[in-house]
C-alpha cells in the first residue's frame, strides 16, 4: 500500500507539472498535442461522395466575360433563379452584402434586381463579415446592426460562445430575404493550424451561426445539440482542415452560366435538383488564384464543417478533468512500476503502457468519435518514471548508507565480544594452571589422555589391516583366473572404471552380480575413493540402465528444503511454492537414486527417508494423496556407519536397509599398482578439456606420485596432474611439474606472521574465518594476531590509529583492527595492574600469555616498561580510560 501510495503522489505531481508546462509551451506544445489528430486525418481513408453539396467556382472563363474584380449583382440574380428553379434545396453565395452596388456595376437596380431573385427563391445563404471583439467594447456596433430570424437569441448564461462584432452593415433589402446568415470566423491555434470552428458567436444578445452550420440548417433539420463543442463553443473539423474534401463535385460558373443562357434545364436540373449549391464568386484577395479558383482560405473552413455535419463525422475532445484524470493514471501507473518491479520488468510494462495508449489514441477517433490527449499524459509519464527512478536511487542510497551503518556497528560489537571471550579464555587458562600446579592432577589426565588416544590410534590402525586382510581374504575365498580378470578389467573400463588391483576387480565382480537385481547397494571408503563411479556403474549393469540416474549430496541439502527436494511440493504449499515440483525420488522413478554422504543426514530425516525405503510412496510437501515411486537405492558415506549405530547418530534400521550389499572400496594407498593407470587417463582428460596433447610423466615424476599416499585418493591425484598438465612447459611432465608438498608446515614459523595478516586482511579481520581459511582454531589465530599488534604497537611508538592501519593495510578495516588493539591493550593493564615492578609484571603476562609465539614476549615486555615509566603516583585514571588514540600506559 505504501508503494501505490506513493506512486499515485508522484503521478499527481507529475500531472501538474505537465500541466504547467503545456500552458507554457506555444506552439511546439499545441503541435504535439494534436499530432495524433492531425496525422489521423491525414491517413484517413477518402470519404465517400457528397451528392448533397456542389461546389460553383469562379474561373478564368467566367472572369473574362464579367471581369476580374467584383461582378454586377444582376448576373447573381438571374443564377440564384435559375438555380431554384432547377430545384436545388440551398443556394449559399459567398459575395460581400455589406455596400450598394458601383453605378458601374449595375447600380441600385442591379441590387433590386438581386433582392427580387432571394425573396422569390427563399433557399439563399449569405455569410457575414464578422471579427472577434477579444475583450474590446463590441455593443455600438451590435446595436446597430438588426438581428436575422435565423439568429437564435441566446442568454446571458450562455458565456461559452465567443462574442464577435460586425465589420459592416448588411443591406436590409438583401439580408432580411436571405434563408440564412452566417460568420466565417475560424480562428487558429497556437501552432497555426486551423482545425476548430466556433458554431455561434455573440453578436449582443443573438447567436450567429458558422456559415456551414447554416447552409446545413437551411437544407436539413440538424439538432444543433447534438454537435459536440468544446468549453469555448468550438466544433472539431473532421474532414481535412484547411484542404477541400475529397469527392466533392466542383463545376466551373463558364459552365454553369453556359447552361442557363442556353436553357439547357434538364443539364441544369441534374447539376442541382435537391442539392446544396455554394456560389464562390468572390474575387480572390491575392494576385494568385487559389487551387479550384476558391475565393478565400475561410470559406473552405466552413465548406470542411458543412461536410462535417452532413456526414455526422463530428469529434469530441476529452475535457480538460477527464485528461488531467487520464494523465493521473498513467503516470501513477508508470510510476508504480518503477518502485515496484525490477528495471527491466518495469521497462517492458512501460512500453506495453505506451503501446496500448498509443493504440488507443489513433483508434478512439474512429472507433467512439473522441480524441484522448496525449502531451499532458506523455508529459506526467515522463515526469513521473524520471520521479520515481529518482526515488529508488534515494532510497537505495538511504538504504545501503543504513546498512553500512548497522554493520559498521555490530562489526564493533563483535570484535569486543570476541575481545572479552578471548580475555576470559586466558583467564580461564591460567585458572587451570593455578589448579595443576597445585594439584599435579591435569599433568596426569593428560598423561592418561594422551595414552587412551595412543591406545585408540593403535586399535584403528589395527582395526584397518584386519579389514584389510578381510576384504583380501575375502577376494582370497572366490581367486579371480586371469580371463575373468580381463574380462573384469574390459567391463570397468566399459563404465569408466580404472583398475588392475584384484581386490577392486573382487569388488566389481560382486556389483556386477548384484546390479541385476533390485538390492540395495552401500559404498562405502574414504572421499575420493570412487564411489560414485560405482554407483553408477551399478545403474549401467542393472535392467533400470534405461531409467534416469540422479546422484543426491545429502549434506548439501538445507536441513529446512529436505522434504521439499526429497518429495517434492504442489503449488501454494509454502511461500514461493507457485508451481507443482517433483522431488528427486520423483524424478529417479524406474531408475536409481544414489544417495552420496548419507552419514551426514539428520537423525529427524533418516527416520523419513526409512519411511520411504520401506513403503516406496511418500507425500508431497502439502499434498493429500500419497506418491508411489520405484526407485533403486544406491548409498555411500565416508564414515563408519556402525561406529554411528553405536554412537547413537545412525539409526540402526536404516542402516540394515540400505546394506543390501556392502561394497568397500580400498584408499588409493593399498592399491598402488593402479597409480600409473590412473595418472595416464587423469592426463589424458586434462588435455582433452585444455585442447592440447597428452604429455608423459617422467620417471621421476611417476615415482614420485607412486610414493606419496595420497590421503585425498583418486580426487586429489587428479587435481595435482590436473595442475602438473598446466604449468609444465617441457615435452613430459617433470617432478618440479607437480608441487608436491615436501613437508607441513608448522603454526610457529617465524616466517608465516606474513601469510596469517594476509588471512586476516582477506577475511577482514574475521577470526571465526581466517581460522576456517587457515585449518586452525580460533585461538590460534587470536594469540597471532595479539602477538602482532604489540609488536606493530611498539613500531609505532604508541599510536593506536597508527598501528591499526598498519595491520589493517586497507582504511576501511582501519576502525575494526583499532578496536581489537584497545582491547588487547586494556587486558594486557588489567594483568599488570596489581604489580609494582616491570619485571613482576612481565613475569606474570608469560604465565597469563603462555601461547603467545615466543618471538613476540619481546614487544610484550617493552609495552609494559613503557606503561611502567609512563606511569605516575598521580595517574589514577583506570586504564580502560586512557586515551583512543594512543596504547594505554
Amino acid at each position: 500500500m505504501k508503494t501505490v501510495a506513493l506512486a499515485a503522489v508522484i503521478g499527481l505531481a507529475a500531472t501538474l507539472v505537465a500541466i504547467g508546462v503545456l500552458a507554457l509551451g506555444g506552439a511546439g506544445a499545441s503541435a504535439l498535442e494534436w499530432s495524433i489528430y492531425d496525422g489521423w486525418l491525414r491517413a484517413r481513408a477518402s470519404a465517400p461522395v457528397r451528392s448533397a453539396l456542389v461546389i460553383v467556382v469562379r474561373d478564368p472563363a467566367s472572369e473574362a466575360r464579367f471581369g476580374t474584380g467584383p461582378w454586377d449583382r444582376a448576373v447573381l440574380a438571374r443564377v440564384i433563379t435559375s438555380l431554384s428553379r432547377a430545384g436545388a434545396s440551398v443556394v449559399g453565395v459567398d459575395a460581400p452584402l455589406g455596400q450598394p452596388s458601383a453605378p458601374g456595376h449595375g447600380g441600385a437596380s442591379s441590387d433590386a434586381m438581386l433582392s427580387q431573385a432571394i425573396t422569390l427563391a427563399e433557399n439563399v445563404v449569405f455569410p457575414i463579415a464578422l471579427e472577434l471583439a477579444d475583450g474590446r467594447a463590441a455593443g455600438d456596433a451590435s446595436a446597430a446592426m438588426p438581428g436575422h430570424r435565423s439568429w437564435p437569441a441566446l442568454s446571458t448564461t450562455s458565456r461559452e460562445f465567443p462574442e464577435a462584432r460586425p465589420l459592416a452593415a448588411l443591406m436590409p433589402g438583401l439580408a432580411q430575404y436571405a434563408k440564412g446568415i452566417g460568420h466565417t470566423l475560424a480562428p487558429a491555434d497556437l501552432d497555426g493550424v486551423i482545425r476548430r470552428v466556433p458554431l455561434f458567436v455573440r453578436v449582443g444578445d443573438r447567436g450567429v451561426p458558422a456559415y456551414g452550420l447554416a447552409l446545413a440548417a437551411a437544407f436539413a433539420n440538424v439538432d444543433r445539440a447534438r454537435i459536440p463543442v468544446d468549453r469555448r463553443g468550438r466544433v472539431l473539423i473532421g474532414a481535412g482542415l484547411s484542404e477541400v474534401p475529397r469527392g466533392l463535385e466542383v463545376v466551373p460558373f463558364g459552365d454553369a452560366w453556359r447552361a442557363i443562357e442556353e436553357r439547357q434545364g434538364e443539364k441544369l436540373q441534374s447539376l442541382v435538383a435537391d442539392r446544396i449549391v455554394l456560389l464562390l464568386v468572390a474575387p480572390a484577395p491575392g494576385s494568385e488564384r487559389p487551387p479550384l479558383g476558391l475565393a478565400s482560405k475561410p470559406i473552405v473552413i466552413q465548406v470542411n464543417l458543412l461536410d462535417t455535419i452532413l456526414a455526422r463525422s463530428w469529434l469530441s475532445e476529452t475535457p480538460p478533468a477527464g485528461a488531467a484524470l487520464v494523465a493521473v493514471l498513467l503516470s501513477g501507473l508508470a510510476a508504480w512500476l518503477w518502485l515496484a518491479l525490477r528495471w527491466w520488468k518495469a521497462a517492458i510494462g512501460l512500453a506495453v503502457l505506451a503501446l496500448g495508449y498509443t493504440a488507443g489514441l489513433v483508434l478512439s477517433p474512429s472507433a467512439v468519435g473522441v480524441l484522448l490527449p496525449l502531451a499532458v499524459p506523455l508529459g506526467a509519464v515522463v515526469v513521473s518514471s524520471v520521479s520515481a527512478l529518482l526515488w529508488n536511487q534515494l532510497s537505495s542510497t538511504h538504504r545501503i548508507r543504513h546498512l553500512e551503518g548497522e554493520v559498521a556497528a555490530i562489526r564493533a560489537a563483535l570484535v569486543r565480544q570476541e575481545s572479552s571471550v578471548e580475555g576470559l579464555e586466558e583467564d580461564l587458562e591460567a585458572a587451570r594452571a593455578a589448579v595443576a600446579r597445585s594439584t599435579g592432577g591435569e599433568e596426569a589426565l593428560r598423561a592418561q589422555l594422551a595414552t587412551a588416544r595412543a591406545q585408540e590410534e593403535e586399535t584403528r590402525a589395527r582395526l584397518e589391516r584386519l579389514e584389510h586382510q578381510s576384504r583380501m581374504l575375502g577376494g582370497a575365498a572366490a581367486p579371480l583366473g586371469d580371463a575373468e580378470q580381463q574380462r573384469l578389467r574390459h567391463e570397468c573400463e566399459r563404465v569408466g572404471i580404472v583398475t588392475r588391483d584384484p581386490a577392486v576387480l573382487a569388488v566389481f565382480r560382486d556389483l556386477e552380480k548384484a546390479a541385476r537385481s533390485s538390492l540395495s547397494i552401500l559404498v562405502t571408503g574414504e572421499p575420493g575413493t570412487g564411489k560414485e563411479l560405482f554407483a553408477r556403474a551399478a545403474h549401467r549393469l542393472g535392467p533400470r540402465a534405461d531409467g534416469p540416474f540422479v546422484a543426491v549430496n545429502m549434506a548439501a541439502i538445507p536441513a529446512d528444503l529436505f522434504e521439499s527436494e526429497m518429495f517434492g511440493h504442489v503449488r501454494g504449499s509454502f511461500t514461493g511454492a507457485v508451481g507443482d515440483r517433483k522431488g528427486l525420488f520423483e524424478q529417479a522413478n524406474r531408475g536409481t537414486i544414489f544417495l552420496d554422504e548419507i552419514g551426514e543426514l539428520r537423525p529427524e530425516h533418516q527416520s523419513k527417508l526409512l519411511r520411504v525405503l520401506q513403503d516406496k510412496s511418500f507425500y508431497r510437501v502439502g499434498a493429500t494423496r500419497p506418491t508411489t515411486v520405484d526407485v533403486r537405492v544406491v548409498a555411500a558415506s565416508n564414515r563408519d556407519l556402525e561406529r554411528g549405530i553405536a554412537e547413537g547418530w545412525f539409526r540402526e534400521d536404516l542402516f540394515f536397509r540400505l546394506k543390501g550389499l556392502v561394497v568397500r572400496l580400498p584408499p588409493l594407498r593399498e592399491r598402488k599398482a593402479d597409480i600409473p593407470l590412473l595418472a595416464a587417463r587423469f592426463v589424458q582428460d586434462a588435455a582433452a578439456e585444455v585442447g592440447r596433447p597428452p604429455l608423459p610423466l617422467s620417471a621421476a615424476a611417476l615415482a614420485a606420485i607412486e610414493r606419496r599416499d595420497w590421503p585425498g585418493n583418486a580426487r586429489e591425484l587428479q587435481n595435482c596432474l590436473r595442475q602438473a598438465l598446466a604449468l609444465a612447459d617441457g615435452v613430459a611432465i617433470a617432478v618440479e611439474d607437480l608441487r608436491l608438498p615436501s613437508r607441513e608446515p608448522g603454526r610457529d614459523d617465524s616466517g608465516s606472521d606474513a601469510a596469517v595478516l594476509a588471512a586476516l586482511r582477506q577475511n577482514g579481520f574475521d577470526m571465526q574465518a581466517t581460522a576456517r581459511a587457515l585449518g586452525w582454531d580460533r585461538s590460534t589465530v587470536t594469540q597471532r594476531l595479539k602477538g602482532l599488534g604489540f609488536r606493530s604497537l611498539v613500531e609505532s611508538d604508541g599510536d593506536r590509529a597508527k598501528a591499526a592501519l598498519a595491520l589493517a593495510g586497507d582504511p576501511t578495516l582501519g576502525p575494526t583492527v583499532e578496536v581489537k588493539l584497545r582491547e588487547y591493550t586494556e587486558h594486557l593493564l588489567r594483568v599488570v595492574e596489581g604489580f609494582n615492578s616491570p619485571d613482576d609484571a612481565t613475569a606474570a603476562c608469560r604465565r597469563r600469555f603462555k601461547n603467545l609465539p615466543e618471538r613476540h614476549f619481546r614487544s610484550l615486555e617493552l609495552l609494559v616498561r613503557q606503561h611502567f615509566e609512563r606511569r605516575s603516583p598521580a595517574a589514577t585514571v583506570p586504564p580502560a580510560r586512557s586515551r583512543e588514540g594512543k596504547s594505554p600506559g
